[in-house]
């Protein structure tokens, strides 16, 4: 996994995944109880182990029909709302225990941390016309939301980087199937800062994550010295595209489509996962994934299916006649 990412090509293409759905690990194993990060990665075949440290929302939440907690309005929309911003200490060991027992059960897989830089927590915490009506008639306060964000992001970072995991898995969704949640100049001009200062504090191989439709603003997000790209989402993205634009300067991780976990046939799910293998692959830098994650909703045969079709596809020299 760490050869791909450098940009190198291993003995095969290497299989990770961000989260996986409790339900989807226990329907696999034929278990009653959640599997450790290291339980789902023998189980699925994949090449490391990734817990998470998330900062917290500062907005209100709802349970979905899956029981996890969804964003639904956000607390910040003036700056009389920002002593609603109280943050976990960044300094104190228990906010740490779920990544240390992550790295103490890693074994020989790779060892990653999920966190967010900022600016998706701003996004949540404001509500996206929040961010809109501020952003023009006080942007100061979306740079003080950030600053907030990112200010213990940086300690956070810092702790986890000395714990010593392989890798950093950054996940800041900023943009629709259609583009950017608001223009290149003003992603340039409020956005970028935040995620060069955010990440200053990562002097380990990372990753960043944001779905929906990057290319407007790609080259400005390369600046930052990511060493992957994650999920490449098909459709607002074209993974033929970006692997002939930036497949020699970054890994690209995707993407198999989530849509085809959910409601595929066992076929398509595996003539996906050979196309993503044959589009990327080549030449190395290249690691396969879904185009998110494993979801709660996905068909946990379809996602054997495509385990299967890596591990019987996946081995370098690529071999696939369609």
């Amino acid at each position: 996994m760490l050869c791909a990412l450098a940009g190198g090509q291993p003995d095969r293409v290497p299989f990770i995944e961000a989260t996986v759905a409790p339900s989807i690990g226990r329907a696999l194993a034929h278990s009653d109880r959640d599997l450790i990060e290291r339980e789902l990665s023998e189980l699925l075949g994949l090449d490391a182990v990734v817990a998470r440290l998330l900062p917290p929302y500062f907005a209100d939440q709802q349970a979905g029909s899956d029981g996890l907690p969804y964003v639904t309005t956000g607390w910040i929309k003036s700056r009389a709302d920002l002593d609603k911003m109280v943050f976990p200490d960044p300094r104190d060991p228990a906010l740490y225990e779920n990544a240390q027992r992550v790295l103490g059960n890693k074994g020989d897989y790779a060892s990653g941390v999920r966190i967010k830089l900022g600016v998706a927590p701003m996004l949540m915490s404001m509500g996206l016309d929040g961010f809109a009506y501020a952003s023009k008639d006080d942007p100061g306060l979306v740079t003080e939301v950030l600053d907030r964000y990112v200010d213990w992001q940086l300690v956070v970072t810092e702790q986890l980087v000395s714990m010593g995991f392989d890798f950093v898995w950054s996940a800041d969704d900023v943009a629709y199937k259609s583009g950017p949640f608001c223009s290149p100049g003003m992603f340039r001009e409020l956005i970028m800062p935040a995620f060069r200062r955010s990440v200053e504090a990562i002097t380990i191989p990372w990753i960043f994550h944001s779905d929906g439709n990057l290319m407007p603003v790609l080259e400005d997000l390369t600046t930052l010295g990511m060493n992957g790209l994650h999920p490449i989402e098909p459709g607002p993205m074209d993974l033929v595209e970006v692997k002939r634009k930036y497949g020699h300067r970054l890994c690209l991780v995707g993407n198999v489509s989530v849509d085809l976990l959910c409601s595929g046939t066992a076929d398509q799910v595996r003539n996906e996962v050979r196309a993503c293998l044959a589009t990327g692959g080549p030449g190395g830098g290249y690691m396969i994934s879904s185009s998110n994650s494993i979801p709660c909703y996905a068909d946990p045969e379809n996602v054997r299916e495509m385990a299967e079709a890596i591990r019987e596809h996946g081995a370098y020299p690529l071999v696939w006649s369609g």
